[in-house]
């Protein structure tokens, strides 16, 4: 027993730790304050409420006067560019005006960071998670302080002046003249410098986050200069000031990230505990470091890196037990393994045989090319023995992803992430290895919940997935999954909905923005059956592609299909589109695709009333070459449904289209300004729910 101290006994300024952590975790779901009182009840006996007190006043005050602040709607003044990201065609700069900073573009290679130009913009602001489970962009940018995107309606430059950061700028551009420029950068500047097929390789495998500076790249290079140290006899308060002087140096060239702070702030707390007699502990000084990195960053709350790097910390320290008497390769195993628990959540995707090679890969990346990195920049003829052995590294990393098996999970709820990490510490419990396997059943089981939905009800979920300017539907149901059309942001959300399998993918027409994803998701979904229309092209590789048409039908589950369009093969592409009817319970959807008022005409022609539907999605994004009067008056729904792109260049949807189906009093959901819209059907009672970006 005594081995499980960290974890049965909970003792000194952690344990307030976790309870401003619950805390926090409040602000965004307010059910987690019963968590937090549970927590406050049973560690009563321990806790130190006055420190809680003043910890909660100090972050409550802290966040005020970061949320109080009203950003402005517009801006015309001096403004300072403080970051700048190229792109293919434009330059992405972070502008700073007046102690706000905002997120343009400009044209590409115009600016540098450090001009100072005249803005006059608008101010827009960023959008909410809109999608289950996917990206806030709202988030995102505050977790940088970035407080919305500018719509520029004139920029003139004014003059230039150097940034707080223009050595890290000038080391930048001549790391550039390495081949291994893509690699220094990320491991010396944390830039994300990769090209698209590097990021995409090391993304899919799940190890792109190893190119950043972490403890393990920062700690092998103290582990180096102590020894050297040492072996010089420098007096202990030189070598504190040496690793400082290192440690702020690191810190600046990645520009304070919260890899590198908080193992900085860490040595410091520790020096002072250890000249205090403080006698803290590794969790207190955790805990400390992140308690001031809050107080000077209070926008990190929204950073989920940074609430991450919590949760991996902390599982490492409780669960040192298990692995600290390992052998070497073991013990990082483990700890490798430990760290893929702990942000499972987050992080849904396993890959059993990279688990096995994580630890040869951090090594040989935290040790031999981290070292050799700042090396190059004083020994430049040391970059083709860089780039060859990184060349090399590529090469096995593909033929990894080659024969690599991933397993995704689904994302949790709320409720059930909490749920997780109580069963994730009651398995970190375990007194041995048959315990230690018993449990983790629990929380293998949690997940197949969702995996396999092995719930009491048996509800339909229509999702008009907010995609931007284009078209994906998803229609999930106990008996048929059916995918229509998917232009992006669709594999991610059907992985984190547990829906891997698809009865039907129906791409109505073969315009990029309805088909861009179909492919992936074919690559990593197992998809019975490609509807498509038979006058279009499609780049689209199946097994099974069926061609359908006019007065066909498909039946899946208790799901029936009618295919009301095309008609016949038109000159304009757009009019070659599926139309298509779908009934759910008593409700009949109409999908039109993107067809255009002479294949409306046609189908007023020759199905009449029979176009009736309670549910209409208006065809080609609300443009006024669609929607056609006649075509309204005999469809005659009660909903219709926009999908299109906030701000989009098309100045789509037309007003004319929105007037007319105002007067004929339809419902209008549309994803620009409404989010994803999810249509659900259970035992006869149906619902619609919005994910609002706004």
């Amino acid at each position: 027993m005594k081995k499980l101290n960290h974890i049965l006994l909970w003792d000194d300024f952690y344990i307030e730790g976790y309870a401003f952590f619950l805390m926090i975790l409040g602000c965004f779901y307010p059910w987690i304050f019963i968590v937090l009182l549970a927590y406050l009840y049973w560690q009563r006996r321990h806790i130190k409420f006055l420190v809680i007190m003043i910890g909660i006043l100090m972050l409550s005050a802290r966040y005020y006067i970061f949320d109080a602040r009203v950003t402005p709607i517009s801006i015309h003044g001096e403004s300072q560019i403080t970051e700048l990201t190229p792109y293919e065609y434009t330059d992405m700069i972070i502008l700073k005006y007046n102690n706000y900073s905002f997120q343009a573009f400009v044209d590409q290679g115009a600016y540098q960071v450090g001009d100072i130009v005249f803005v006059d913009a608008h101010v827009e602001p960023f959008r909410n998670q809109t999608i289950p489970f996917g990206f806030n962009q709202r988030n995102y940018y505050l977790s940088q302080n970035v407080r919305g995107y500018l719509d520029i309606e004139s920029i003139a430059f004014i003059s230039h002046s150097d940034s707080f950061y223009h050595l890290r700028e000038e080391l930048n551009l001549y790391l550039s003249g390495f081949e291994s420029q893509a690699y220094m950068k990320a491991l010396l500047l944390g830039e994300k410098s990769f090209t698209e097929e590097q990021s995409s390789l090391y993304k899919n495998l799940g190890i792109l986050y190893l190119f950043t500076v972490s403890g393990l790249h920062i700690y092998g290079l103290l582990f180096i200069i102590k020894k050297i140290l040492f072996y010089f006899s420098f007096s202990e308060k030189t070598q504190f000031m040496i690793i400082v002087t290192v440690l702020l140096t690191v810190s600046y060239f990645n520009q304070f990230s919260v890899s590198v702070l908080r193992i900085f702030l860490i040595y410091l707390i520790q020096y002072v505990s250890t000249k205090m007699k403080m006698n803290l502990s590794q969790l207190d000084m955790i805990h400390l470091a992140f308690f001031i990195m809050l107080m000077f960053h209070i926008e990190w709350i929204y950073n989920l890196g940074f609430l991450m790097l919590f949760l991996i910390l902390n599982f490492i320290n409780l669960t040192a037990f298990i692995y600290q008497h390992l052998s070497f390769y073991l013990k990082r195993l483990m700890i490798s393994f430990i760290i893929i628990l702990s942000i499972l959540p987050f992080q849904t995707k396993i890959s059993p045989f990279l688990i096995l090679m994580l630890p040869i890969i951090t090594i040989f990346l935290s040790g031999p090319i981290y070292v050799l990195s700042p090396l190059v920049l004083f020994i430049p003829e040391l970059d083709d023995l860089l780039s060859s052995i990184l060349i090399r590294f590529e090469d096995i990393m593909k033929s990894v992803q080659s024969i690599n098996i991933s397993f995704v999970f689904p994302s949790l709820p709320g409720y059930s992430i909490i749920l997780y990490y109580v069963l994730l510490i009651y398995l970190f419990r375990s007194r041995n290895l048959k315990l230690l396997l018993l449990r983790s059943e629990f929380i293998l089981l949690l997940f197949f919940f969702y995996i396999f939905d092995v719930s009491l009800n048996q509800e339909i979920n229509l999702y008009m997935i907010d995609v931007g300017q284009g078209d994906s539907f998803l229609l999930e149901s106990p008996s048929c999954n059916i995918l229509i059309d998917s232009y992006q942001n669709v594999l991610s959300l059907m992985n984190d909905l547990g829906i891997y399998h698809l009865d039907y993918m129906i791409l109505t027409h073969s315009d990029n923005d309805h088909v861009e994803e179909a492919q992936e998701i074919i690559d990593h979904v197992k998809v019975n059956q490609v509807i498509i229309n038979p006058y279009n092209t499609y780049d689209i590789t199946h097994k099974k592609i069926v061609k359908v048409k006019s007065d066909d039908s498909l039946r899946c589950g208790l799901l029936s299909i009618q295919f009301l369009g095309p008609i016949k093969q038109y000159e304009d592409l757009n009019n070659n589109a599926l139309v298509f009817k779908i009934f759910i319970g008593n409700q009949s959807f109409l999908f039109t695709g993107d067809i255009e008022s002479k294949a409306e005409q046609d189908l007023v022609l020759k199905y009449n009333i029979s176009l009736k539907s309670d549910v209409l999605k208006i065809a080609h994004h609300g443009s006024s070459t669609s929607s056609i009067e006649e075509f309204i008056y005999f469809v005659d729904p009660d909903i219709a449904l926009i999908s299109l792109g906030y701000n989009n260049g098309y100045g789509f949807p037309s007003q004319e289209v929105i007037n007319r189906l105002k007067l004929s009093d339809i419902d209008i959901y549309r994803t620009d300004t409404m989010g994803t819209i999810v249509y659900t059907y259970h035992q006869k009672k149906e619902k619609w729910i919005m994910h609002l970006p706004f």
